[in-house]
């Protein structure tokens, strides 16, 4: 997917994740929640790399259905990550983290547009997950249309009990 220019970034593409992108991938989520200060002190991240290297194989190698990794480029480097779910009845957003020196800039924004577009186009309906511990994801998508449905029960993930969104505007 190639995306128009935003801002001050005058080439922002969107490239399938490969293999070699799994550890910028990893540091990617922890520097967006350390700068967030959402990292608790007594975090275990080799165990954490561990599990979410391995996760995040299954999902550049195709082996989760429906669900697609991205990396956002600006200007020939890698700057983001962006993890898409295009299944049948709809579309979620299950992860988007820019660097911090490429957030505030309307690229977020545009890119969660772009994906408002696809589900738009294809008449589903389109969510996010957002974690209970991050009250700027929430604020970020509640701007752009995205309202509470529910929680997110997925027992024994991390994922359990976030919140769902869903985009009504």
């Amino acid at each position: 997917m190639t995306l128009r220019p935003v801002g001050p970034n005058p080439s922002v593409h969107v490239r399938p994740a490969t293999d070699h992108d799994v550890g910028f991938l990893l540091d990617v989520v922890l520097v967006t929640a350390r700068a967030q200060g959402r990292v608790a002190k007594d975090f275990d991240e080799p165990a954490w790399r561990t599990a979410s290297a391995a996760s995040t194989l299954r999902q550049v190698h195709g082996e989760v259905p429906h669900d697609s990794t991205y990396v956002i480029v600006i200007d020939g480097a890698r700057a983001g990550r962006m993890r898409l779910v295009q299944a049948p009845g709809f579309r979620e957003l299950t992860g988007l983290q820019l660097l911090p020196a490429h957030q505030g800039n309307g690229l977020g924004t545009h890119l969660v547009e772009q994906f408002l577009v696809d589900a738009r186009e294809q008449g589903l309906p389109a969510r996010v997950d957002v974690q209970r511990d991050n009250p700027q994801a929430r604020a970020f998508y509640e701007g752009l249309g995205f309202v509470e449905v529910g929680a997110v029960e997925a027992p024994d993930t991390v994922a359990d009990g976030d919140v769902r969104m869903e985009w009504r505007r």
